[in-house]
C-alpha cells in the first residue's frame, strides 16, 4: 500500500499564507506605519477581529 508523500499544508491565517508565498509585501505592509487617527482604528479593529478568527479556529 502506497502512502500519499503530497501533504497539503492549510493556513489559519492570511498572516501566515502572505508571509509564505509573497514575503517581501508582506515585510514592505508590516513596516508601513499609519499616522491616520481613522485608519489605526480601522487597522486595529481588523487586527482584533483577525485574532479572534484564529482563537475560534483553534477551539
Amino acid at each position: 500500500m502506497k502512502k500519499n508523500k503530497n501533504k497539503k499544508e492549510t493556513y489559519v491565517s492570511m498572516i501566515e499564507f502572505e508571509k509564505k508565498f509573497f514575503p517581501k509585501s508582506f515585510e514592505k505592509r508590516m513596516k508601513e506605519r499609519i499616522t491616520d487617527a481613522r485608519a489605526i482604528g480601522i487597522n486595529s479593529a481588523k487586527e482584533s477581529l483577525d485574532k479572534i478568527r484564529e482563537h475560534l479556529a483553534e477551539s
